[in-house]
């Protein structure tokens, strides 16, 4: 999910979110993100990078990333795989992952 220009941060100049469906909430909630900084992030910790042709020096672009948040993920999992009997599924590309599991009891 693209974030608009009114929800970024004093640095970011874009950003985008990943976020997951939370039955509980019935609403999609943020489990990661990743920023582009342009260089002001650079700047501001005076990394510079030195051109190797031209031997001039410029701030690179930088990026944050939260990729995903362990604890977030870990409730969207158990919510959408949550069964009535309080088991949890294991969805079929986990399954080998899980040593054939394929509910966790």
């Amino acid at each position: 999910l693209e974030c608009c220009s009114g929800d970024l941060a004093d640095l970011k100049v874009k950003s985008c979110d990943v976020e997951a469906w939370s039955p509980r909430q019935q609403k999609y909630f943020e489990v990661g993100s990743c920023s582009n900084l342009g260089d002001a992030q650079a700047r501001r910790l005076a990394i510079r990078v030195k051109d190797r042709e031209s031997g001039s020096t410029y701030f690179p672009h930088t990026l944050n990333n939260t990729c995903v948040a362990p604890p977030r993920m870990l409730i969207a999992f158990l919510e959408n795989n949550l069964k009535a009997d309080g088991s949890i599924a294991i969805p079929k590309p986990l399954v080998p992952y899980m040593g054939g599991m394929t509910e966790i009891k």
